[in-house]
């Protein structure tokens, strides 16, 4: 079946408009991107999520992660004001990986006990462990924000974080 050029004008024009959007994501995103690998940080916090379509088994000396079925990947990059106010008591479907970059992140088990992750440190969080945070003024002095990344790999379609009540008054 033949197109007629009325039809072949308007394919074009589509294909023209498909390929500047997907030019204007590709920009926007390798800035962002670019930025991150390159050592700065952005202004404001952002989240993205990926899709792992594929089953995971890696193996390595001291490491392995491995899942049974796809999994979602999300990555928040968080700035947050200190205050004597607490994140959320919650747990994870899955492991959780967070990199403090700026300040000092003050971690609540369900027991109430506590320990500091200071920029340039990481914590994993294991699946099912329930914990909160707090930005705390008095151990971050003159810093307008506390930032940190978090990547969370859990289940495909789970609901993550969880919310949980306190176990614990801290």
């Amino acid at each position: 079946m033949a197109i007629s050029i009325r039809g072949r004008r308007l394919v074009g024009r589509l294909s023209l408009l498909a390929g500047l959007a997907v030019t204007l994501a590709l920009v926007t995103a390798s800035a962002t991107l670019g930025a991150l690998v390159g050592g700065s940080l952005p202004s404001a916090g952002f989240t993205y999520t990926s899709d792992a379509i594929n089953d995971v088994n890696m193996a390595g000396t001291g490491i392995h992660l491995k899942t049974k079925g796809p999994v979602d990947l999300k990555t928040t990059y968080s700035r947050v004001a200190p205050s004597s106010g607490l994140l959320g008591w919650h747990y994870h479907n899955g492991p959780v990986f967070v990199t403090v970059t700026v300040g000092t992140l003050t971690f609540f088990d369900s027991a109430c006990g506590t320990w500091d992750l200071t920029a340039g440190q990481t914590y994993i969080e294991t699946t099912g462990q329930i914990l909160n945070a707090r930005v705390d003024p008095a151990k971050n002095p003159g810093i307008a924000t506390v930032e940190w990344f978090t990547t969370r790999i859990y289940p495909d379609g789970a609901l993550d974080p969880v919310p949980v009540d306190a176990p614990c008054t801290p």
